[in-house]
């Protein structure tokens, strides 16, 4: 059986990692309908709510620079949310819960795990914190993808959707990445207890 219905993301990275969550907590995601805004995500937010009133919905979305995850929600929904409505942030963004798996990553990326921040959800731009250490790889390919070009007014590289989503489908242990992640670790735990009702 499906538990969500719907599932509305951020970004386009955002749609591997629930494929990868849910599979990994033995959700099927068959039939369910997946939205993936290019932006405006919380400008909808009010939609899936209300969506939430005869099914189950499930969001992700980066807190970025916000303050708290409650006071961003409640700006939102200032008349509350729906119980059915599992709207999960990523704290600050969601390449802190990539950062988080440091061994996978590190290996992906042909860097020292050593390298990686011992805290990745201090890492205010961990997008940023990632192409770092992506510019210091040997591989050429991950560089060319993931590092943007000179002079570009880009933060990451035109390959970094590609690459980056098949770091989550392949590599990306969401399990051992929750040792580093608080807020993964609460997502997680929040989607578990919905299959569980």
């Amino acid at each position: 059986m499906t538990a969500f219905q719907l599932v509305a993301t951020e970004g386009l990275l955002e749609v591997p990692v629930v494929h990868k969550l849910l599979s990994h907590l033995g959700i099927s995601d068959q039939g369910t309908v997946f939205i993936r805004p290019r932006g405006g995500f919380w400008n909808r937010v009010p939609k899936y709510n209300a969506a939430a009133r005869h099914n189950f919905v499930l969001g992700l979305a980066d807190l970025e620079t916000y303050p708290c995850p409650s006071g961003l929600i409640a700006e939102y929904l200032p008349q509350g949310k729906s119980p059915q409505f599992i709207l999960r942030i990523a704290e600050p963004m969601l390449e802190s819960w990539l950062l988080a798996d440091n061994e996978a990553l590190a290996e992906f990326l042909q860097v020292s795990p050593h390298t990686f921040p011992h805290n990745p959800e201090a890492e205010v731009q961990a997008k940023r914190t990632l192409v770092s250490l992506a510019r210091t790889s040997p591989n050429r390919a991950v560089r060319s993808d993931l590092v943007p070009e000179d002079g570009s007014r880009g933060t990451v590289g035109r390959g970094y959707t590609p690459r980056m989503t098949e770091f989550v489908e392949r590599h990306w242990r969401p399990f051992e990445a929750v040792r580093r992640s608080q807020s993964l670790s609460r997502a997680i735990a929040a989607i578990k207890r919905t299959t569980e009702q």
